[in-house]
């Protein structure tokens, strides 16, 4: 029985084994980027969506729209990191160039989520789209509340200004 299973595999299985094995271990590598790089994307995109349609006379409570636990955010507008980011290739986060061009016009908002000092998740914003005022330190679930207006860079944006 043994035997006329192996007769029926190719000459030589290394050349069918191994670029299965390569593909396999690649997407288990590269999953965990595209999860990551989808999910920042998810997350501007569903907090555009949400404070276009909110109403200006409700405040915005940053803990209200996450959906993972942290005790404090840091809110950071004019971001320059000081390496490129390789992590999240065609366009799974960006557009190709975009970030970079963020970059150079000033106009990349990061917000770094942690809990108990470690980072939980860290995403990326245009600050044409959502600008934020007053956050100057790192917030809490509690204080980081803010009242809605309009960016005056871009008609179609928000600005978020904290609560104080």
């Amino acid at each position: 029985m043994i035997k006329n299973a192996l007769s029926v595999l190719p000459t030589r299985p290394i050349v069918y084994i191994v670029p299965l094995i390569v593909v396999l271990v690649m997407s288990l590598y590269y999953w965990d980027i595209y999860t990551k790089c989808a999910n920042n994307k998810q997350f501007r995109t569903s907090l555009n969506e949400s404070l276009h349609s909110a109403d200006a006379s409700v405040k915005f409570k940053l803990a209200n729209f996450t959906d993972f636990f942290w005790d404090r955010v840091r809110i950071i507008e004019n971001f320059n990191p000081e390496r490129r980011n390789v992590e999240c290739p065609l366009g799974w986060n960006w557009a190709s160039g975009e970030r970079e061009s963020l970059i150079a016009s000033g106009l990349l908002t990061v917000l770094i989520f942690a809990q108990e000092g470690t980072i939980v998740e860290y995403h990326e914003l245009r600050s044409d789209e959502v600008a934020f005022r007053g956050a100057d330190s790192s917030l809490t679930p509690q204080a980081a509340v803010f009242s809605i207006g309009t960016n005056p860079v871009n008609s179609d944006g928000v600005t978020l200004t904290l609560n104080h």
